[in-house]
């Protein structure tokens, strides 16, 4: 494991309680209750940092998730060892911490735009998604665009589109499907824009 170490099991029943989101972190004060004896709290392993920083402890003071900045700032990776779905939403929704984890994650990945990018202002909205996420850009001059979905081990999901477009402001839905129409599973996926050569990625987290 990259910036981490596992220090062991934790007991086989009521394991996990809550959460505390550590000071100093990009999730200072924000606190989860947890699914606490009702089985995915069972032997949720506890860990130590290991060139990382903790930044999820539960209520024994055991570490639960660090987060690592990659040598020379080259990558970033969170890592956990309690299950994002049995977190419980209250003063804080899971929807907020996915999006401060993809805004951690995703912060020194693709390409800025700059003056003379092809494609400006590609959003996402909403993002994180439970369904419809509306895909809207502007194109600096004529040409095929190509945006495609992959999954986060790079495997192909989804064209949503390959065709000439004018110069000017467009926008296109993708529905959390893949090429087959199929219901895609929670996680994150990335999407590819490809324009004139000028190639941009962003992410996007489904939530279900």
């Amino acid at each position: 494991m990259f910036g981490c170490s596992y220090l062991g099991d934790g007991s086989s029943s009521n394991n996990v309680q809550s959460v505390t989101g550590q000071t100093g972190t990009f999730v200072q004060g924000m606190n989860y209750d947890y699914l606490y004896g009702q089985g995915p709290d069972s032997y949720v392993d506890y860990i130590g940092v290991a060139g990382g920083m903790m930044i999820y402890r539960s209520q024994d003071n055991n570490g639960r998730a660090i987060f690592y900045n990659g040598a020379g700032g080259n990558y970033r990776a969170i890592h956990s060892s309690v299950i994002f779905g049995a977190l419980r939403d209250g003063a804080h929704s899971k929807t907020e911490l996915m999006t401060e984890y993809m805004d951690y994650l995703t912060e020194l990945i693709g390409i800025e735009e700059y003056a003379g990018a092809s494609v400006h202002n590609l959003a996402m909205a909403p993002n994180p998604t439970r369904g419809n996420t509306v895909i809207s850009f502007s194109l600096t001059e004529p040409g095929r665009l190509n945006i495609v979905i992959y999954n986060s081990a790079g495997q192909f999901v989804r064209n949503l589109i390959n065709t000439e477009l004018n110069q000017g402001d467009h926008a296109v839905v993708w529905d959390a499907r893949d090429d087959h129409g199929r219901e895609l599973s929670s996680g994150t996926y990335v999407l590819r824009s490809e324009l004139n050569g000028q190639i941009m990625q962003k992410a996007i987290v489904l939530l279900k």
